[in-house]
Formats: C-alpha cells, sequence, structure tokens
C-alpha cells in the first residue's frame, strides 16, 4: 500500500489549471480533487490540516468519483519531484 505524505504537494499543485477545472466540474475544492485522485489511486493520503475546517474538507471526499480522464489530466502532472524527505532517509 502507498502512502501519499502531503499529498497536496505542499500546495504547489493546488493552483494547477488541471486540478481547477476538475474541481469546478466536481463542484469541489481543489485539495478535495486531489485527495479523491490518491484514494481511487488506493492510496493513503495523509494531509496535513490545522483547523477544523480544513480537517472537515479533507475527510469529503467521498461523495464523488474522478472519471478517467480526470485520473489521466492529474497523472499527467508528474514531474518526479519530491516535496520531502526521501522515506528511506527517515527515522
Amino acid at each position: 500500500m502507498t502512502e501519499a505524505w502531503s499529498p497536496l504537494g505542499r500546495g504547489q499543485v493546488l493552483a494547477d489549471p488541471v486540478i481547477g477545472a476538475c474541481a469546478a466540474e466536481h463542484r469541489r475544492t481543489p485539495a478535495q480533487v486531489i485527495l479523491r485522485w490518491h484514494m481511487q489511486l488506493g492510496h493513503v493520503a495523509i494531509p496535513k490540516a490545522s483547523s477544523e475546517a480544513r480537517i472537515r474538507e479533507n475527510m469529503d471526499v467521498f461523495g464523488f468519483d474522478l472519471s478517467e480522464r480526470d485520473m489521466a489530466a492529474i497523472a499527467g502532472l508528474e514531474r518526479g519531484h519530491r516535496t520531502g524527505s526521501h522515506p528511506d532517509n527517515v527515522n
């Protein structure tokens, strides 16, 4: 099972036009779209949230599904960039 630590890319992908288009289409926030994408891939997403509102937003990802087109478009954003430490280097 894959764990997605910092699944929102430390906020860097929230303003991406592909994410924004998916969010608008599904009437969700960009964060919800990204978290849903991870879930549909079978990943365990572990987002950081410091406010109750963000925690609730992050949990509200079960009432919609991303299409195959959405999934492929989001997967196309992969740039091979790591936002945190490599897992092999963390105690």
